[in-house]
């Protein structure tokens, strides 16, 4: 009885977060003025917070993807308060988490494939957190992200196959 109550919340979980994480941030990339000096804070925020340039560019591969693909973007699903980069443009607010950017990177490219894909993709983001300064916020996210590990896997998959 427990075991089923553990499940249904969790589904019930994941099908909330889903639901409610949206983000607006790349549909502005289509104006060339606002994507180039989205991608140039991109590497500033991080080189401040002392990644290397490897880091930053599989950030901005990512940061890149989206720009083409924004409808794949849902923003920080999770931890929704970390953001590194906000604007106002066009009279909204937009905010962008680049963990949380690098994080559906990855799932688009492949982190969906197996229990363990995904495994390692959130130890992937846990570690990202810390570099940049966001490590408090591990034992919220990561235990969120491993409950909902054997019902998000099947869900990513169905949703974003043909993007792998």
């Amino acid at each position: 009885m427990i075991l089923l109550g553990i499940f249904l919340a969790s589904l019930l979980v994941v099908y909330l977060l889903k639901r409610t994480s949206r983000n607006d941030f790349f549909k502005h990339c289509k104006d060339d003025r606002f994507r180039g000096f989205a991608r140039v804070d991109v590497v500033t925020v991080l080189k401040a917070k002392g990644r290397n340039d490897n880091d930053i560019d599989d950030y901005l591969i990512a940061f890149d993807f989206f720009c083409e693909n924004p409808k794949l973007y849902d923003g920080a699903t999770i931890v929704r308060d970390l953001y590194d980069i906000a604007y106002w443009y066009n009279n909204k607010r937009l905010k962008l988490d680049l963990d949380a950017m690098l994080h559906d990177y990855d799932f688009v490219k492949g982190a969906k494939k197996t229990v363990k894909d995904f495994a390692k993709s959130n130890v992937r983001y846990y570690k990202n957190m810390l570099k940049n300064g966001k490590g408090n916020r591990f034992i919220r996210c990561y235990i969120l992200l491993m409950v909902i590990l054997p019902f998000y896997v099947p869900y990513v998959k169905k949703n974003y196959s043909k993007w792998s």
